[in-house]
Order: structure tokens, then sequence, then C-alpha cells
């Protein structure tokens, strides 16, 4: 049965998994969605090869047997699709699990076993869209059939919320059978902690211009490349934070283009040593699950240009959005900014209303989803009023 709090709350038994931490706002989320359960007495327990950076006595590491140091390549994760659902099968008995939740489809496939045997809610935030991600990529075709099909055991019978509309909905056109058993939608959130600061009043030459996140064919930095080719080095320099994949590609591209004097590569920078740098961030994204930067930037009172698909449509308003088929549109952009700095801060102003709708408390929201006694209503009626 599960405990009451302080406060005469019911609290419960909670159990995740995820292999280990990385850099980014996957992880970034799903820690303090760990915190927020922690912070309101419930209690955590997960599974990971290495130990998350949360230090709370109701937070309990149980460690899947496999070397720190080789946690990539087929033989893991060959491994770890094996056994790991039978190590949190005993995990959910032994503990005495009341409840389950996963970030992502692959986690949530292997805490199905629990969720059927136990009769539990299994609560699944989608954070990205993996299949489309293999498009872009130009993944094999049986690659996508096969994600597809680990996709749909993933949400079958879940409680499933996607970051975005877009991402909930395009997730549910895939499947007609293997459904969740409630979906909707939660957003990434602004703190409400954290005030909307307002935009620069001066701007100084070169402006900074910036694109933070994983260096990979999504974010699309390449095309950034082809825009700075226009633009002079004193005039305005690009900054790439981050890395990825794609870095030795784009390096090269930069020293084959000459290119050196106007980007910059930053690598892996706390977000607190970023944004009072950038006078405008630049996401030419081809997809994205949850712009992590974007809603930094908005709360930051950095101006945003983004791409104009839908999960950028849905937090940003048409003045910030570019069509990205082309660098000659975005140029167009960056060098009304270059001529006329004091725009940027008239930017930021129609960016401001966006930002607002989006300071809600999601700590509060991840844990009553998570902790629901009863399934939440079918969305899209309720995920609105989650935001």
């Amino acid at each position: 049965m599960a405990i009451q709090n302080t406060v005469g709350k019911q609290c419960h038994r909670v159990l995740t998994c995820y292999y280990r931490p990385k850099p980014g706002g996957f992880c970034k989320r799903l820690f303090r969605a760990i915190n927020a359960l922690l912070d309101r007495g419930h209690t955590v327990h997960y599974l990971a090869v290495v130990r998350f950076p949360i230090d709370h006595p109701n937070c309990h590491f149980h460690r899947f047997p496999w070397p720190e140091e080789h946690t990539s390549g087929y033989l893991f994760w060959t491994f770890f699709h094996l056994f790991a659902p039978l190590y949190l099968l005993y995990l959910g008995y032994r503990y005495r699990i009341e409840r389950l939740f996963a970030f992502g489809y692959n986690y949530s496939l292997f805490l199905q076993t629990v969720r059927i045997l136990k009769r539990i809610p299994l609560t699944l935030f989608l954070r990205a869209d993996t299949i489309e991600n293999h498009k872009i990529k130009k993944r094999p075709c049986w690659l996508i059939v096969l994600e597809q099909i680990i996709e749909g055991w993933g949400i079958f019978g879940t409680r499933m919320y996607g970051v975005s509309k877009e991402l909930t909905e395009r997730t549910l056109a895939r499947h007609k059978i293997l459904l969740p058993a409630k979906d909707g939608v939660l957003r990434n959130d602004i703190s409400k902690s954290q005030e909307v600061k307002v935009g620069k009043k001066t701007f100084q030459y070169p402006l900074h211009l910036a694109c933070v996140g994983v260096l990979e064919p999504r974010k699309n930095q390449r095309f950034l490349l082809e825009v700075m080719k226009e633009i002079s080095s004193e005039k305005a320099q690009l900054y790439l934070y981050g890395t990825g994949p794609d870095e030795d590609i784009l390096r090269k591209k930069v020293a084959e283009e000459n290119l050196t004097d106007r980007v910059r590569f930053m690598g892996w920078v706390p977000a607190d040593k970023i944004w009072p740098n950038v006078d405008l961030l630049l996401m030419p994204s081809l997809h994205e699950g949850a712009p992590n930067a974007v809603l930094e930037a908005l709360g930051q009172g950095v101006p945003v240009l983004a791409s104009n698909i839908p999960e950028h449509m849905e937090i940003l308003p048409k003045s910030c959005l570019v069509v990205v088929d082309s660098s000659y549109t975005l140029n167009c952009k960056i060098e009304q900014f270059v001529s006329n700095p004091l725009g940027l801060a008239e930017r930021f102003a129609e960016q401001n209303e966006c930002a607002e709708i989006l300071q809600f408390d999601w700590d509060f929201k991840i844990v009553e989803l998570i902790t629901a006694e009863e399934p939440c209503q079918q969305f899209p009626k309720d995920a609105e009023k989650a935001q």
C-alpha cells in the first residue's frame, strides 16, 4: 500500500530506467522529473549502468551489470535489451513498485512486463521522434520498420505524453492496434522561478549569433555554414555550442570554405555561460522533439530565428520562423539585424507573449501525471489544460 506524506497525500514507490547520464536536455529533464518526485515525498528506484547525479535518501540506484566504459555498440544494446526487462521485473516485485515512468518508448518497452504483471500505470514521456530522425539520416528501411515495431510495443497500454502536439499526433498516426491507453501533451516549460528577461538594449559588432544543441544532421548546422559565407566576419560571427556526430564534418567544411574567422566551435558550455553573450539564436532544425535551446533563449531575453517546422510553430510567433530550403531567406533576415541591431530588441518583444504562456509548474504537472490514480482524459482536451 502507498504510504502517506506529511500533508496526507499518498506517496508512491516509482521505478524508471535509463542507461547512463549524458549532456543535453533529455537527461536534464529526466533528472528534474526524478527530483520533483523526491521533493514531494515519493521514493524513486532506477536501473542504470552509471549512477545519476542525484543525492537523496529516497532515490535508489540499481546498477545494471555492465562495464561503465563500454555502453555503446551492438553487444551492449543486445545485452541491455535482453536483461533490463528481467532486472526491472525483479525490482518491481522486490520493492513493491506502484508507479512506472519512462522517457522514451525504448525504456517504456523495458518496463512493459512490470506494468502488465503488476497491473500498475506506466507513464511514457516522448522527447523526440527517433523514426523521423532515422529518415533524416537516411537509415535503411529495415531499421525504420524495426524501430516502428519497438515503438508500438513501447507505447502500448501506457499513458503517453509527447513534448509537442505534433510529436503525439505523428506517433499515434503510425499505429492502428498498439495504442496507448491515454495520450496527451506535456510541453517543456520556462520555469516560473526564472523571470523572463528584457532583451538587450545595446549591441556591439560583430553580433554574436549562436546555434545550441547536438551537432547532427537533424539540427541542420551545415545549413548555417552556407548562410555565413555571405556575412562579413566584422558584422557577425557564428558560435556553435555542443558536440556530436557531425562535428568533424562541420570543422572540415569550415576549413574548406575559409570560414574560420566567422564560425567558432565552443563544445558543451553551461547554459548560464552561453546566453549573456548571445545576440541572436539560430535554430534551423529539420526536426525537433523539444527545442530546449529555444525555450532557454525565450527565458533569457534572446531573440530567435528558427525553421518553420511544426514544433517551432507551436511555441514561436510567425515573425521568428523562416524557411530553410534556401540560405537566401535566412541570410536576408540576419542582414536586416546586422544593419539594424535594435530590431533584435523589437523581435524579442514579439516573443515575450509566447514565453509567458510557457511559464507553468512543470514539476507539479509531471508528478501529477506519473502518480495519477486513474488515467488522464483523452488528448487534446486535457492536454491543453495542462499548459
